[in-house]
């Protein structure tokens, strides 16, 4: 069956509903951004002990830590939402690394700093597996939050923008989880706090790539 070009073009042109404009990306991932601040910052000021944290952050290797960790929750965010833009190149993936390395970096130099009080106690799990329940708790509701937000733009590359998301909740998880830990980072902790987000990037890039696309 022949179809008339012309006839189709009007055909869809006369049917087309006007779509509204997205908001630019670094506004949307600020926005996100302050939303997800306030809430945590609620939660933080309600349950958590903040004069031991700041005994925590007095530590100058902690304070980069906590920096670390959040300019990655940030950048990774701000990326998610520049590449679910056709136009945004994928150089925007790269965005958080320099500061994950150095979160990375600085958590196993603190596990490095008390291998003596490690060996001491033992490889035990203790509390880690509770840290692993908070990642996992924090994490899962930002991240569906953060694909609600990113769904609309219909990116063309759906896991490179679950991925790059996901390490921006991840972190940002880490970042939160912070207040509630009221002692260093243990290698033990450190193993299950990094199987919480890998387990949290690797769901959220398969879920997202459904999601984001429309499509399986």
């Amino acid at each position: 069956m022949k179809i008339d070009t012309d006839a189709l073009i009007e055909q869809l042109t006369a049917s087309a509903a006007p779509v509204r404009r997205l908001a630019p990306p670094m506004l949307r991932a600020l926005l996100w951004l302050a939303g997800i601040g306030l809430v945590c910052g609620a939660l933080i000021l309600r349950l958590s002990n903040l004069t031991v944290f700041a005994d925590r952050a007095s530590d100058p290797r902690m304070a980069l830590e906590l920096v670390a960790t959040l300019a990655t929750g940030v950048a990774g965010v701000i990326a998610a939402f520049h590449l679910s833009l056709p136009d945004r190149s994928r150089a925007w993936a790269l965005l958080p690394l320099p500061f994950a390395l150095a979160w990375m970096g600085l958590s196993g130099l603190g596990c490095y700093r008390d291998w003596a009080e490690q060996t001491r106690n033992g490889w035990r799990l203790g509390e880690s597996s509770s840290c692993f329940v908070f990642l996992l708790a924090a994490g899962v509701p930002m991240a569906l939050l953060l694909l609600l937000s990113l769904r609309r733009a219909r990116p063309l590359q759906p896991r490179l923008v679950a991925a790059v998301g996901a390490v921006g909740v991840a972190a940002l998880s880490a970042l939160a989880l912070q207040f509630f830990h009221p002692f260093d980072v243990t290698l033990m902790d450190l193993g299950a706090h990094l199987a919480a987000l890998l387990i949290l990037i690797g769901v959220f890039a398969v879920s997202g790539r459904i999601s984001l696309a429309g499509r399986a």
